[in-house]
């Protein structure tokens, strides 16, 4: 087990831990916080940054996928996750994705979906995991994107209790996680 796989699972395993406690008391755990600060913004980057840290460590090691998916599916999903992940940070702003009440966002990607920032990090996080493709890439990838699929579904809970009245609304024409395109409005 690697240095960049130990790290990687350890910030998700805290997530994990972090959200699980949340997720109790929706609105009222440590995430998302009820008043974000410089601290819960540091813990809340600084952990997911180990998370792309952890497995960018990996690279080197043999990989167990041929290279055409490797780069053919991983490096597309690895830059529009980052585009998307991008986006939704600069559409929600820094304190909103660090923690900081911002109220329920709906413009930008966040009118195509409820959690666009965390549905681009799942995709780059899969992608890169890919384009490394080494077992300790694809099982940290595949850690790390569960955590944040729980996650999006812990933060969606915490607006609903925070918001009940206009994440109703927000949420009948706005799906959780993956967008609708139709040609219908």
């Amino acid at each position: 087990m690697s240095a960049g796989l130990i790290l990687g699972l350890t910030a998700t395993g805290i997530w994990a831990v972090i959200l699980v406690l949340s997720d109790r008391a929706p609105g009222q755990g440590p995430w998302p916080p009820r008043n974000g600060n410089l601290i819960t913004a540091i813990w809340a980057w600084g952990l997911t940054t180990l998370i792309y840290v952890g497995l960018v460590q990996t690279w080197g090691q043999t990989p167990v996928l041929p290279g055409w998916l490797r780069l053919g599916l991983g490096l597309p999903l690895a830059v529009m996750g980052s585009l998307l992940h991008t986006w939704a940070t600069a559409a929600l702003g820094l304190k909103g994705t660090s923690g900081w009440d911002v109220g329920i966002a709906t413009k930008g990607p966040y009118a195509l979906c409820r959690h666009p920032q965390y549905l681009g990090q799942i995709v780059s996080i899969a992608g890169l995991a890919l384009i490394i493709g080494s077992p300790e890439a694809l099982n940290l990838g595949l850690a790390a994107s569960l955590m944040l699929g729980y996650g999006s579904g812990v933060e969606d809970r915490a607006i609903q209790s925070r918001y009940p009245d206009l994440f109703a609304a927000h949420s009948a024409k706005t799906p959780f996680l993956l967008p609708r395109f139709s040609s219908r409005s």
